[in-house]
């Protein structure tokens, strides 16, 4: 694990050092931003069976070849003075696009989350990846390959499907994830779908499997209604504890970006 980490971090410098010199590259000095924010409320079912209210902030930034992304979201459901959701969840990516070309791209990512669904006090990942976007107008497509360290603190120790019982689980992991979407009748209906798929490069049994389509209707230009399904398949959790949670999410956004 240490060699993992070891071999992680060098990467990370590796990429810092070789994308230097775009900064002193002539280009056009503007910034695209796209600030979404949601409010949304959720049907769960598995571990519990509960209808929850939620909210959350997506944004992002493009300067020159750097691209910064940034996801938050906080959830939060006490039913029968029993706390079932506290919940963040916290997504950073950058991108560096070579020469401005997004076909092939070089990316790092921090995510943060804890869940109290799956018994998580705090869960961290860290890596770095290769990914791809391809923008054909109504259809876009963006792939991600990625190795990560993971370090992710339980709610106790003993978990199905592994000989691993540590409270605290450290893991190198290898992860991919596709996002794609259609856009119909002048963009006004957009159907997508995430698939995101997490394995260990310790444990062969333990991997994790989201899969979220969506569909979302314009209102007006700024304004839209979503309904988006969440299936999270996670087969190393701990005991009493559901292999999968899946979510029924239904609510607005509203968002801003640049012309």
């Amino acid at each position: 694990m240490h060699n993992f980490k070891r071999t992680l971090n060098i990467l990370l410098l590796g990429i810092f050092l070789l994308s230097l010199p775009s900064i002193a590259q002539s280009q056009k000095d503007s910034i695209e931003y796209m600030l979404n924010i949601n409010l949304s409320g959720r049907q769960i079912s598995g571990t519990f069976s509960q209808l929850v209210a939620a909210g959350g902030i997506n944004g992002s930034a493009q300067f020159k070849n750097w691209h910064l992304e940034n996801k938050t979201s906080y959830r939060y459901n006490s039913t029968n003075e029993r706390l079932i959701e506290d919940n963040w969840y916290e997504l950073v990516t950058l991108k560096y696009y070579p020469k401005g070309n997004k076909r092939l791209f070089p990316g790092v990512f921090y995510h943060f989350d804890n869940n109290l669904i799956y018994r998580v006090e705090a869960r961290h990942h860290y890596g770095i990846g290769v990914g791809s976007n391809l923008d054909k107008g109504n259809m876009q497509l963006s792939i991600l390959a990625a190795v990560a360290n993971e370090n992710s603190i339980y709610n106790g120790s003993e978990f199905v499907n592994s000989n691993l019982d540590f409270a605290n689980r450290k893991n190198g992991l290898f992860l991919f994830k596709i996002n794609n979407g259609f856009a119909f009748v002048n963009k006004k209906i957009n159907i997508s779908y995430q698939l995101f798929y997490f394995q260990s490069l310790k444990e062969v049994s333990d991997f994790d499997l989201w899969v979220t389509p969506q569909i979302s209707f314009k209102v007006l230009n700024s304004l839209s209604i979503h309904i988006i399904y969440e299936y999270r398949y996670e087969n190393v959790h701990l005991e009493a504890l559901s292999d999968f949670n899946s979510f029924l999410i239904f609510g607005v956004n509203y968002t801003m970006k640049s012309s």
